[in-house]
């Protein structure tokens, strides 16, 4: 009966994962459309008038936008766990094209970004600690991938996941933060802009904290 209640809770689980996951890949073609073709007076774009038509600025962004989705997709499956016994040649693959779109891409041009992030300092800085802790925390996944120390690169996988999804929470807390805006007089566009950079990522990560704590604990309690 506990076995039967188990399979019918991983299967649910799955499910929802990949309706999740769909909804991800959804979103980010979907992003990613909105600048293509290139119209400075486009969305986001529009507060980076002083930038948008410069290089490498618009470089970069085109590189981070396209390549974020990429890191956002294959690391999804990083995490099923159908992929890594089943078919573990799409999970290698798909970790791979992870860790190359990151350090290859997304990393870099982000860093480019967080350098003309609009809302002043305190918003570069958090772009600017986002890409450092972004690096290092997918270089430890690679280090201990190479190592074999296949729970260390787990735990480090699931910190730099969470870090790559402040793609879309940063979104999130962006629609959060607007939605109370009427309430509170003090909250702008500027004041919002520098809380959702700092949001989309150190709540992502205190999240993973939690989740590799559970594993930890889980994997201590079995006898």
């Amino acid at each position: 009966m506990a076995k039967t209640k188990w399979i019918i809770s991983y299967r649910v689980f799955t499910t929802a994962s990949l309706m999740i996951y769909a909804y991800l890949c959804y979103l980010m073609i979907a992003i990613c459309l909105q600048y293509f073709p290139w119209n400075p007076e486009q969305h986001f774009l529009l507060l980076k008038q002083d930038v948008v038509n410069t290089q490498p600025w618009q470089s970069a962004f085109k590189i981070h936008v396209i390549s974020s989705s990429f890191v956002l997709i294959a690391g999804f499956t990083q995490f099923f766990r159908i992929f890594r016994t089943h078919y573990p040649r799409i999970h290698r693959w798909s970790g791979w094209l992870y860790l190359i779109c990151i350090l290859g891409f997304s990393l870099p041009s982000g860093l480019i970004l967080a350098f003309s992030a609009a809302g002043g300092l305190s918003t570069q800085i958090s772009f600017g600690l986002l890409s450092l802790l972004w690096a290092v925390t997918t270089l430890s996944a690679v280090y201990f991938l190479l190592k074999k120390c296949w729970i260390l690169h787990r735990d480090w996988m699931i910190r730099s996941f969470a870090l790559s999804l402040s793609a879309l929470s940063l979104r999130t807390w962006k629609m959060g933060l607007y939605s109370l805006q009427p309430y509170f007089d003090w909250l702008t566009p500027v004041h919002i802009y520098q809380l959702e950079s700092w949001l989309g990522w150190v709540v992502n990560l205190i999240i993973a904290e939690i989740i590799i704590l559970k594993l930890h604990l889980h994997k201590t309690a079995k006898p």
